[in-house]
């Protein structure tokens, strides 16, 4: 008799816990015993399809600073520009997620330079920067290697001149040569099979969740019951693959190191590694920085150069003017270079304008609360996960048109270009990207090599490509061919 009342005791006590928000934590929706809002999550995202949407109409009932809670997780969502910069510039949100999802790429660890924090994250982020830079990060030798990889793209382009292209794919292996060249040493030819593999294992293992973790992160011991169909086992299989070439590749490098002579970025680590006393570089440490480098330009970069000739092809008007302007400040006799950027006013505002428009990574990567804090009027608990809206940021009232693709409003009335700190592509604070720089350069770099030498159609018979995207840890561009004209 005592046994059952104890029991029924706990039952209770254990649906009021689970069903009490923290002290002074931010308003949310009604939570249920065990798994908070998962299912008011999951029935919102099935009527809207989007998390970026379900997070946006969640805060327009509750406020810029959303309370959550999935599973055992608190969740906040942070919308508006001045809360995105808060979070941002402030050290004790500088955290990232230990949630399952997170750390299963990872071995288990935070480890790399995307996932990790503290005082370990803000040394191994020094060391990859200052290696990066040595090898030729940031300098003239990078950009030759751009255009390099711009005159490579352009010629694979002209043997399937007036032919239709499926555009999704095109930019990956070229973007990978120009970091790929820093950290291992060594290009591909843009028709590598295996390299294309690579690619495409990148490019799955971002459509399996979204950047929240998903089911992965709240309900983690899910992965022994349906692992297929909460995407446990394809990740874990990509991930495999993945660590395989990486592990071949720095093999490679250990086999042939000379320690007086370091070649790249995976030289001077396995320098590091030998020569160290804290022990803290492992293997598995270097395996992470190298996806976290590779991943990064893979898909980021590639994605967001697709949406850019997505709405250049639809936009004939912003296709023609970019056009004049190309051959008006650098015409055909020379290829374009980072220096007709100043010049490239309008070419400077489509790019603005695509960065917008498209916002990839339409939360960011989430940041976690080292320590209870005060954000606004609320108390934000340590440990809880930190969403930050800037597809909301970027598609928001501020734009007062954000659906409609108008480079126009990065430019003043006498043709200088706006900076405006409402667009935040990068992200904002120390956590900003490492690659802003860079991928900024490829962008600018392949739009004019291409629109120099090539005019874009849709093919005819075929509808207008699609603006809507597809979801994942970043948003993609549907499947769509472009014709490239040559022009001259």
């Amino acid at each position: 008799m005592w046994a059952v009342i104890v029991i029924v005791f706990l039952f209770f006590y254990l649906i009021t816990l689970t069903t009490q928000r923290p002290p002074a934590y931010p308003p949310g929706p009604g939570l249920l015993p065990f798994i908070g809002n998962i299912l008011t999550v999951w029935y919102n995202h099935k009527k809207l399809k989007y998390r970026h949407k379900v997070w946006q109409t969640l805060s327009q009932k509750y406020g810029d600073i959303l309370g959550l809670q999935l599973g055992s997780i608190n969740v906040v969502v942070v919308s508006g520009k001045d809360y995105i910069k808060e979070i941002s510039s402030r050290e004790v949100f500088e955290g990232r997620p230990d949630g399952f999802f997170y750390l299963m790429r990872s071995f288990g660890k935070k480890l790399g330079i995307v996932f990790a924090d503290g005082p370990y994250w803000n040394k191994r982020r020094r060391t990859v920067l200052k290696y990066l830079k040595h090898y030729g990060y940031g300098s003239k030798a990078m950009e030759a290697q751009i255009s390099e990889e711009c005159q490579a793209l352009t010629k694979l382009i002209e043997n399937s001149a007036g032919r239709a292209i499926c555009v999704n794919k095109l930019f990956n292996v070229c973007i990978v040569n120009v970091v790929w060249r820093l950290v291992a040493g060594k290009r591909y030819e843009l028709t590598d099979e295996r390299l294309k593999s690579l690619c495409d294992l990148i490019t799955r293992s971002f459509k399996v969740v979204d950047m929240s973790g998903g089911v992965l992160n709240f309900l983690p011991f899910l992965r022994h019951i349906i692992p297929d169909l909460i995407g446990y086992t394809e990740l874990m299989n990509i991930n495999h693959s993945i660590y395989a070439y990486l592990k071949e590749v720095i093999e490679e490098h250990r086999t042939n190191l000379d320690d007086k002579n370091p070649r790249d970025v995976i030289d001077a680590f396995l320098i590091e590694m030998k020569n160290q006393e804290d022990k803290t570089l492992t293997a598995e440490e270097l395996q992470v920085v190298c996806l976290d480098l590779l991943e990064a330009g893979v898909e980021t970069v590639s994605n967001t150069a697709v949406f850019l000739l997505l709405y250049v092809v639809r936009e004939q008007r912003v296709q023609d003017r970019l056009q004049m302007e190309i051959d008006k400040e650098i015409g055909h006799s020379r290829l374009p270079a980072l220096s007709d950027r100043s010049k490239l006013i309008y070419t400077e505002a489509v790019l603005l304008e695509a960065l917008r428009i498209s916002t990839i990574a339409a939360m960011g990567i989430p940041h976690m609360a080292l320590e209870d804090a005060k954000l606004g009027k609320y108390i934000i608990p340590k440990g809880t996960f930190l969403l930050l809206a800037f597809y909301d940021l970027h598609n928001g009232k501020h734009w007062k048109d954000p659906t409609v693709f108008r480079p126009e409003r990065f430019l003043t009335k006498e043709g200088n270009l706006i900076q405006d700190d409402w667009l935040m592509p990068f992200g904002t604070g120390r956590r900003r990207c490492i690659g802003e720089g860079l991928a900024r350069s490829e962008l600018f770099l392949f739009l004019t090599h291409i629109l120099q030498k090539f005019r874009l159609k849709v093919p005819e018979g075929t509808p207008q490509p699609s603006t809507v995207p597809i979801e994942g840890v970043t948003l993609t561009a549907q499947e769509f061919n472009i014709i490239f004209e040559p022009r001259y």
